[in-house]
């Protein structure tokens, strides 16, 4: 009896979590509010250390957490390339951003070298920013606007999931 009353209510609790948290769901809602003032960074291939400071988000951004040895993040520079060029095209009103974390500074402008990216890319010289975002592993993808982080993605994102993302975003 005990068994059958454990294995209803836990029936119970997962359908009644599905309204909150979809599981068709792309996207892990946040809605959390961060203070950032963080010296970074900017690669650009060079060893120069020119300084980047990621403060007070007020306009849509979209931060993309990267590592140079990560398969998916490779893979992905592409479709960021191409939203990048969608949002230029566009005229969007929205930022897109590549935070390097869990590396190396001199591998982390060889990637940017090898790859050439069409967006902001910085180096987190520090490595806290990934602990004010709670980045758990890379490639991760952050929404934010008004300094709160609205959403984000987890895994390897595409151009049609960013645009799905922006659209959700300027609601």
């Amino acid at each position: 009896m005990r068994l059958n009353f454990i294995y209803i209510s836990s029936i119970y609790i997962l359908f009644s979590l599905l309204p909150v948290y979809s599981l068709d769901s792309k996207f892990i809602p946040i809605n959390r509010e961060i203070k950032i003032n963080q010296e970074m960074v900017i690669l650009d291939g060079e060893l120069n250390n020119k300084k980047f400071v990621l403060k007070n988000i007020d306009k849509l951004t979209i931060v993309n957490f990267w590592a140079s040895w990560c398969k998916p993040c490779v893979a992905e520079i592409e479709e960021l390339n191409n939203f990048q060029n969608y949002i230029i095209q566009e005229k969007l009103d929205v930022t897109l951003l590549g935070i390097n974390i869990f590396d190396r500074l001199d591998d982390a402008n060889k990637f940017y070298l090898k790859h050439q990216p069409f967006f902001e890319m910085i180096f987190d010289k520090e490595r806290t920013i990934s602990i004010e975002f709670a980045v758990a592993g890379v490639p991760e993808t952050f929404f934010i606007k008004d300094n709160k982080i609205l959403f984000k993605y987890v895994g390897k994102i595409d151009k049609e999931i960013l645009k799905e993302g922006y659209d959700e975003a300027i609601k």
